[in-house]
């Protein structure tokens, strides 16, 4: 089940970072800043970026 859970941070967390990269607006290094912490804090940094950044950067 573990597993099932980890698997899927990550892929949300991509989806994110993908997300994050469409975005034509935002610095590059800013991007890649963003990109760093949703891949280091997997489901939290999902949850920030989804809730809180997303509409932000927009």
């Amino acid at each position: 089940m573990l597993t099932v859970l980890y698997i899927l941070g990550v892929a949300l967390g991509l989806w994110c970072v993908y997300d994050l990269f469409k975005n034509k607006t935002i610095d590059v290094v800013l991007k890649i800043i963003i990109a760093i912490i949703l891949l280091s804090c997997s489901w939290v940094g999902v949850l920030v970026y989804y809730f809180l950044v997303r509409n932000r950067l927009k």
